[in-house]
């Protein structure tokens, strides 16, 4: 009932986005094209402004590559409608030559034919020049980024080294000291003033409750996450990631909000100024940062709690990096606000000079001091057991970071002090992606190892819905999690590339240029790969399910039997996985014409190295059509001997009586004599051969021989079993018993059970099984015969008859 519910559900969502998509499409071609002029023409218009800002430049390269986009796909809507045009215009033909009479209806279908082409053409020929102006804008656009950012960078001052440097800002420090004492002012009479308007119990309130959401509240949402995790969350690795996502987000989240209650209290009737508002809403802003950095820290280190850290890092170093987390925190906070204060109080340039050459020192020590305790700790122990060792990307992190800290100490000690400000920004702003990317990749990977692992909950229900393999299912988590890992992978380097000028839409220009990426003439489109992988795993996935329907709902109900229904689902699962790769070579861009040349080249390999596997794979095609075998049969093809298991795309197995496994190439079963025992009849014939002594009463053992058969509830009456005598030479007389079973795996059981029961019929009846032979040995021609044994002598059986009376 339940998935039946996400059926409908589903279902609803599809026709739901399918209405939404055709309302959104109802705009007329030439509508949006205006559209697209219109914008782009106002983003032209916003690009030539002498005072635009980096981040305006950076939404304009978003809104400019989101008119492209949208332009090309109008140029590819209409480029059906032009085809169609262009194929009216073929089939009526050019005008006819000057003085030649023509119908004047087809006069004017040409006509109305050549004024719908013009006019489908004209409108693609606008839509591909806006996506070509919106692409040179574009381009535009990022070189003014990427100049403002060369410009920034590149600016030289003077040495930290130099007298010249620090006597600027002292000789700026009155002016920047008396406009600060202004702004402080301002802030004073703020705060006067939301305290005396009526606003006193509403800013206790909140710093109340902001107090409380940091100190109880965070507290007790720590508690939670870790009851919850240990109680409701199934064993495994998933519970500490989890409580770690859990205790970051709730220092970040209890510290943020609590803040922004102090903000509210301050400004609960709008009392606050412009500047002194614009620098509030900075602070949360900057505070909630800097509570996402702590929280981060602390949880991956997790010091004084060993069991819940997710790197491969010792106690001793977790204890002697502990307090870095808050340190960052700190010093990202208060130079993130030094810095919105000296724009917003109007500092001289000497000053801000002085807060980034601070802020550049202060974060380079900070993380060459962590690197340097990390490094420390990562030696040979005392006993000499070597540390576990880095992964490759730790290695080459690290040293990317040492490497840029030396570039910042020199930009400061040669005066290029935004390059050395920059460099340490970036480089702490990358510690902090790098964590919290590290955290997320985790906390994926942990999720689908515990839903989709072979013993997770979702096995014995995929296995029982879908009839899934558990180490398919364990398959499939795998993948989803590399998927998962790309996807955030991407984000992170978006996140570290927009310090360095660039952002998602130079990371969207890249993937546009692979768009047009062509190998032998065909396009490698990121887009129509993906789409091609996920068609062929969802139609393998389809496959799976049609084939568990026939071989377990549909196939059981009709009058085939369970051979040829194992046929019919293998041979349909063949049929499938064509139809599957096909659909996906398509969807990924390839053309028929292009399908035949791989066929041709594999054809080529085929003819020189896998001429057995296309061998054997035809040959289990002739298997499963003709079915001289089938699952099931008993055959004899040479010494294999046994049932047929499985007909695979290049063996078959078959099941032997020790109950172990033969596998025999298809082939072997077309190019070779088999003996199929059970095809046309399935009846099993027992075959005893029985020699008796030469005075034994033929026809009472026949009479025997017959009732013990009869009398078997495993032979059938039809054909009747027979008695005949095989043979009679010097010693015995041979008898022949002949009946059936009702399939020949019953032969060698009923034939031991039909010698068992001969056996105590014949005793039971005094007839001797062997009759004992007199010896007589001759030493010459006169000498008399020396008696050997006789019979006579010889022990009596107890099947022997008693004649001494």
């Amino acid at each position: 009932m339940r998935t039946f519910r996400i059926f409908l559900i589903a279902l609803f969502m599809a026709f739901a986005g399918a209405a939404y998509a055709q309302a959104t499409d109802d705009t007329s071609p030439a509508q949006q094209i205006d559209d697209l002029r219109g914008q782009l023409d106002q983003a032209e218009k916003s690009m030539k402004d002498d005072k635009i800002t980096d981040s305006a430049i950076d939404d304009l390269r978003s809104g400019v590559s989101d008119i492209e986009s949208k332009a090309q796909k109008v140029a590819s809507s209409l480029q059906q409608g032009r085809e169609a045009a262009k194929a009216r215009l073929d089939q009526l033909g050019p005008p006819p030559a000057t003085g030649t009479h023509e119908a004047p209806e087809l006069a004017q279908s040409r006509k109305d034919a050549q004024k719908a082409f013009d006019a489908v053409d004209t409108q693609i020929k606008q839509a591909n020049a806006i996506a070509l102006e919106a692409q040179q804008a574009g381009n535009q656009l990022s070189d003014l980024r990427r100049i403002r950012f060369q410009e920034l960078i590149s600016k030289r001052t003077n040495s930290i080294l130099s007298k010249a440097f620090w006597s600027e800002p002292a000789a700026a420090f009155p002016r920047d000291a008396a406009n600060l004492r202004d702004f402080v002012g301002t802030v004073r009479d703020d705060v006067a003033a939301s305290w005396n308007q009526g606003n006193r119990f509403a800013l206790i309130g909140c710093v109340l409750a902001g107090l409380l959401l940091m100190s109880v509240v965070r507290l007790y949402l720590e508690h939670r996450a870790r009851e919850l995790t240990a109680n409701r969350m199934p064993p495994g690795r998933l519970r500490r990631s989890a409580l770690i996502v859990g205790v970051a987000l709730t220092s970040t989240l209890t510290t943020g909000l609590g803040t922004h209650l102090f903000y509210l209290g301050l400004n609960w009737s709008d009392t606050l100024s412009h500047d002194t508002d614009e620098v509030a809403q900075r602070v949360v802003g900057l505070v909630f940062f800097g509570a996402f950095i702590a929280g981060l820290g602390r949880a991956l280190l997790s010091a004084k709690r060993p069991s819940w850290r997710l790197p491969s890092i010792s106690d001793e170093t977790a204890m002697r990096l502990r307090r870095f987390p808050l340190l960052f925190s700190l010093a990202t906070v208060l130079f993130q606000f030094l810095h919105q204060l000296n724009r917003t109080v109007g500092n001289s340039l000497a000053a801000t000079v002085a807060t980034s050459s601070l802020e550049a020192v202060v974060l380079t020590v900070l993380t060459a001091i962590a690197l340097a305790r990390l490094s420390r700790a990562h030696h040979h122990e005392e006993d000499g057991t070597p540390p576990t060792p880095r992964p490759v990307w730790a290695s080459v992190f690290i040293a990317a970071a040492w490497v840029a800290i030396v570039l910042s100490w020199l930009g400061l000690l040669t005066g290029f002090i935004a390059f050395a400000a920059f460099m340490a920004v970036q480089l702490v702003w990358t510690i902090i992606i790098v964590a919290a990317a590290y955290l997320a990749m985790r906390l994926v990977d942990d999720l689908f190892e515990t839903l989709l692992s072979e013993k997770g909950p979702m096995s014995a229900r995929a296995q029982a819905v879908f009839g899934m393999d558990p180490k398919l299912l364990d398959q499939a988590g795998v993948v989803l999690s590399g998927v998962a890992r790309l996807v955030m992978f991407l984000f992170a380097l978006t996140a570290v590339a927009s310090g360095f000028g660039a952002g998602a839409s130079d990371i969207f220009a890249f993937g546009a240029k692979l768009q047009s990426l062509e190998i032998y003439g065909v396009k490698m489109q990121p887009d129509r790969i993906l789409s091609a992988i996920a068609m062929f795993f969802v139609g393998l996935l389809a496959v799976r399910v049609v084939k568990n329907w026939l071989s377990n709902q549909y196939l059981p109900r009709t009058n085939l039997d369970p051979g040829m229904r194992s046929s019919l689902t293998t041979l349909l699962g063949y049929v499938g996985v064509v139809i599957v790769v096909s659909v996906a070579l398509l969807a990924m861009g390839l053309s028929l014409q292009n399908i035949a040349w791989v066929a041709s080249a594999l054809s080529v390999g085929i003819g020189f190295g896998l001429q057995a596997i296309v061998q054997n794979f035809i040959s289990g095609l002739i298997l499963l059509a003709e079915r001289p075998v089938k699952v099931g049969d008993w055959v004899v093809l040479d010494d294999a001997e046994g049932d047929i298991r499985r007909i695979n795309v290049r063996a078959t197995e078959i099941q032997v009586a020790d109950r172990s496994t033969i596998i025999v190439p298809n082939s072997s079963f077309i190019t070779k004599p088999v003996r199929n025992m059970t095809m046309a009849n399935p009846q099993g014939r027992v075959l005893i051969k029985l020699p008796m002594p030469l005075d034994t009463d033929p026809v009472e053992v026949r009479q025997h021989l017959l009732e013990a058969m009869r009398s078997h509830k495993s032979v059938t009456e039809t054909p009747a079993p027979s008695v005949t005598l095989d043979g009679i030479d010097r010693t015995a007389m041979t008898f022949a018993a002949t009946c059936y079973v009702g399939g020949p795996r019953d032969v060698g059981g009923v034939k031991s059970d039909l010698l068992f029961d001969f056996i105590a019929r014949l005793r039971g009846a005094d007839i001797p099984l062997l009759r004992p032979q007199d010896l007589v040995l001759r030493t010459g021609s006169h000498a008399p015969d020396i008696a050997g044994p006789s019979g006579a002598g010889a022990p009596k059986a107890s099947t022997d008859p008693d004649n001494s009376n």
